[in-house]
């Protein structure tokens, strides 16, 4: 073996490795992007660095010499570890991943619509959410981030996102034709089915505005008993909203899932009466992961939009 540099050029090993795979200078060329020659001329310089042929032209093809069989594999695993170090040493331009755990409400209503621009602001982390209503586990599920509604979080470093009230919301039109007295009775309350989870409950709302603790047996002065569970159910959240927007009633929200349809008209708000939320968005961060660049950019980014 010749005494020069103690390494050959990096593009002879690839080439050498390409021509091993494919048994053939013509197809190492087309996956390298060279010419036949080209590949030719690197096996080459390849060759006389290590003072001893690789590769014997036969009818068959290529072949590799007994030296060949018995380095290039171990040739191919060390370019396989380079390559992984050498990716690992480029910060800015490697792939990070960032998982995020949040509700089905929070995911449909406030994330899903603006995630885009964190990810078109930030293209070097590869973003993935789960969906779930259970507190994600950091440590098994490698949950990054987490975005919980409760009302206080002990012994968590979380950071409260929202301040957000409760209240009715319905159709343009729908509010329109409400009448001035017992106008929960004119349209239907709608429901959905994760409702348990948010504590999204008409007669607890209603309760609490009138301050009343005892079973409620009308509304707004009626003596007819008044059922708080009769009007449609919806298998979530976001499709009692969308039902919602087609004049199908009245659905009691929290103000950060509907500021969006607010802000574009779609939903008005139908009554005066709003009550705070016991329960608020919290974002907690992953205590292995806390000083990872994509949970630092993420928890940047959401307290801005939150604040904006």
């Amino acid at each position: 073996m010749q005494s020069g540099s103690r390494l050959p050029p990096l593009q002879t090993l690839r080439a050498m490795a390409a021509v091993a795979r494919t048994r053939s200078f013509t197809r190492a060329g087309e996956e390298l992007g060279l010419t036949q020659t080209a590949v030719s001329h690197q096996i080459a310089q390849l060759e006389a660095w290590l003072g001893t042929p690789l590769f014997v032209r036969s009818r068959k093809g290529v072949e590799l010499t007994v030296l060949a069989e018995k380095a290039i594999p171990e040739i191919v695993e060390a370019l396989s570890a380079l390559e992984v170090v050498l990716d690992n040493a480029r910060p800015g331009l490697r792939s990070e991943q960032l998982s995020i755990s949040t509700t089905p409400e929070f995911a449909s209503q406030w994330l899903q619509p603006r995630l885009g621009g964190f990810c078109a602001t930030h293209p070097e982390i590869d973003v993935s959410v789960t969906i779930e209503y259970r507190r994600a586990r950091f440590d098994i599920d490698k949950i990054g981030v987490a975005i919980w509604l409760a009302g206080t979080l002990p012994g968590t470093d979380a950071y409260r996102l929202t301040n957000d009230y409760e209240f009715a919301v319905s159709s343009p039109a729908v509010a329109r034709a409400l009448p001035s007295r017992q106008a929960l009775r004119a349209a239907p309350l709608l429901r959905y089915e994760g409702a348990r989870y948010t504590v999204l409950d008409w007669e607890r709302w209603y309760g609490q505005i009138y301050d009343r603790k005892e079973k409620l047996p009308a509304v707004d002065g009626s003596d007819a008993p008044f059922d708080f569970q009769a009007g449609p159910s919806f298998p979530t959240f976001s499709d009692m909203i969308a039902a919602c927007r087609q004049d199908s009633g009245l659905a009691l929200v929290r103000s950060s899932l509907v500021a969006d349809d607010l802000a574009a008209g779609r939903l008005v708000k139908c009554f005066d009466e709003i009550i705070p939320s016991d329960l608020q968005y919290h974002l907690v961060t992953s205590p292995a992961q806390r000083r990872s660049s994509g949970v630092i950019a993420f928890r940047q980014w959401i307290i801005q939009q939150m604040s904006g």
